[in-house]
């Protein structure tokens, strides 16, 4: 539908520059999908066998973690845009940089609601699930035709699309609250909220840093360096929890033992 809009108002160039964004976004999407069909099964199971605490970890921890390992893929993206494209299209096409963008930011809002999405299949009570929120996601269509009928700019049908997700989220929050006995107050602190607060931590050291600096190969390669070093440590001191820290630190020295004990 956005295509068609798009295409409507703004013409087939445009068209191209948000097909160049979605192409960027299924790159670095494909990357988390692994993890999410590794989760997608405990999710089902533990609902099944009534264990209750342990689906509520995997929701709430499965939403952070998809989302962390978004940001982390996306964030020097985000900061170095123009200089990717200019790099990967030598002449970067109008409105091109913000739809790449405003996607990656849309794929991070979406991340929250997998586990969310897997949970209520479980249930298997999925008509008004299906009539709500399809009904909500099918009001991109129109709602971006009055914006771009109004003179909108085309990034718009992607600003509706992030703001009709993050209505879905909330919709799908009030209907797990009956269903599954999930605790929105509880989910939007734990993950909502951090979230927010990582992702505003990790961005502030790489867009001061490129502020400050030239567009050039030498400051894209140090950009991406402390971007992804930032967000790590954001993630890792911020965003998890003592246990989750302790059960990383653990894992990485396990690792580190097989390899040395290996090569000995």
């Amino acid at each position: 539908g956005g295509n068609i809009v798009i295409n409507l108002f703004c013409g087939p160039a445009v068209n191209a520059a948000r097909g160049i964004a979605v192409q960027v976004n299924a790159a670095i999407h494909s990357f988390v999908t692994n993890f999410m069909t590794a989760l997608n099964p405990q999710i089902t199971k533990s609902y099944a066998a009534g264990d209750q605490k342990y689906l509520m970890t995997l929701l709430f921890q499965g939403a952070r973690l998809s989302f962390y390992i978004l940001l982390l893929l996306s964030l020097p993206v985000i900061i170095n845009t123009h200089y990717i494209l200019h790099l990967w299209l030598g002449q970067v096409p109008e409105h091109t940089v913000l739809f790449v963008q405003l996607v990656l930011i849309f794929g991070m809002c979406e991340s929250i609601s997998s586990p969310l999405i897997t949970a209520m299949l479980a249930t298997g009570k999925i008509r008004n699930y299906q009539i709500v929120v399809g009904g909500f996601q099918m009001m991109n269509l129109p709602i971006s035709y009055v914006f771009l009928r109004l003179g909108a700019i085309p990034e718009t049908v992607l600003i509706v699309a992030i703001a009709i997700s993050q209505l879905c989220l909330a919709t799908r929050l009030y209907m797990l609250r009956g269903l599954i006995g999930l605790k929105a107050r509880d989910f939007i602190k734990k993950v909502y909220l951090n979230v927010i607060i990582v992702t505003a931590l990790s961005s502030i050291l790489p867009l001061v840093l490129s502020n400050l600096i030239d567009e050039n190969f030498i400051s894209f390669v140090l950009l991406c360096i402390v971007t992804l070093v930032s967000t790590l440590l954001i993630e890792f001191y911020v965003g998890c929890t003592l246990k989750e820290r302790q059960f990383v630190i653990s894992k990485v020295k396990t690792i580190i033992k097989k390899k040395y004990d290996k090569n000995k």
